[in-house]
């Protein structure tokens, strides 16, 4: 089997490779940066920002392309407008590549088609096109219905996987800004860190949870399309923490006293979600095994390993 995927440099992409290339399967990795935390993904350097049709030889033929490359700053889209058409532009051009070849695509979606819930756990068939909270949640929902109007009109096979806060390692400050990293960057160091909305409540993911539901996905998708193309599905881990408790779990795996700025949320952002996973269970057999209180731990370790060489990192 190989598989295509874009955005192979960044926090999904590398371990989703690694994960794969252990499994016996071949990748080619798509990214316009190179792959900061390993060399061993062979990945093909180009910007997929650029309109027009792609020409697919380059990318070779695949079984499967895994479709994660973004611009994944929410609160930033707010800043940046452009940022969403250029993550439209790039979801066009996969598709344009899946479309020519024939060659099923997971896209990597988010929690932000939400929007703002009432109340949680938040099924699939939760989404709403006035509940687009940033721009880039807007894109996200553009992106699922381009998808949607390729398998209609070219029979192309899909799945889309929504993806919920995903952490840990191969994650930095400098790529995405994300909130664990922040966290382990400057909690340890007593920096000046303030929690925008530490109330708000997500379904943080470790990153081999995320991984997981996305090689069943492939494994599905490429053995047994039937079963789940078309669909859209959640991962996580079904149970919600909160911003504050995020960073106190961050700040005891440090052994330090926590101390945080308290602010007020951003425009642009949400306040709760929780993602209810009986479709992934399901379709996928999907099961998580890393709550906060584990990933979160391990997110620091592995931070503490990388950037001050307490032990190997990357396995």
């Amino acid at each position: 089997m190989r598989v295509i995927i874009t955005g192979s440099s960044g926090l999904i992409g590398t371990s989703l490779g690694l994960r794969l290339m252990a499994d016996g399967i071949e990748v080619a990795g798509i990214d316009r940066l190179p792959n900061p935390w390993t060399d061993r993904i062979p990945t093909r350097l180009e910007d997929l920002c650029t309109t027009g049709s792609l020409d697919p030889a380059p990318w070779g033929q695949a079984d499967v392309v895994v479709h994660l490359a973004a611009r994944a700053k929410v609160h930033e889209s707010v800043e940046h407008p452009s940022n969403a058409l250029e993550n439209y532009t790039v979801t066009h051009r996969a598709l344009d590549y899946c479309r020519q070849t024939g060659t099923p695509v997971i896209f990597g979606s988010s929690r932000e088609v939400y929007g703002e819930q009432a109340s949680v756990p938040v099924r699939e068939d939760a989404v709403r096109l006035e509940g687009a909270a940033s721009p880039y949640a807007a894109a996200k929902l553009a992106d699922e219905a381009l998808i949607r109007s390729f398998a209609r009109c070219f029979q192309l096979p899909f799945v889309i996987i929504r993806f919920s806060n995903v952490y840990g390692r191969f994650d930095d400050l400098d790529r995405n800004g994300r909130f664990v990293p922040l966290l382990c960057d400057r909690v340890p160091r007593r920096a000046p860190l303030t929690i925008f909305g530490p109330h708000k409540t997500f379904d943080f993911t470790y990153i081999d949870d995320a991984v997981d539901g996305v090689v069943r996905a492939i494994d599905r998708l490429v053995h047994a399309p039937g079963s789940v193309s078309g669909h859209a599905i959640n991962l996580g881990t079904g149970t919600g923490t909160t911003l504050l408790e995020a960073a106190t779990l961050v700040a005891k795996a440090a052994g330090i006293e926590p101390y945080f700025e308290l602010g007020t949320i951003r425009v642009g952002e949400i306040s709760q979600y929780v993602a209810d996973l009986a479709k992934a269970h399901d379709l996928l057999g999907y099961v998580p095994q890393f709550p906060s209180s584990r990933g979160i731990p391990l997110a620091y370790q592995w931070w503490r390993q990388w950037h001050y060489g307490e032990s190997p990192a990357v396995t």
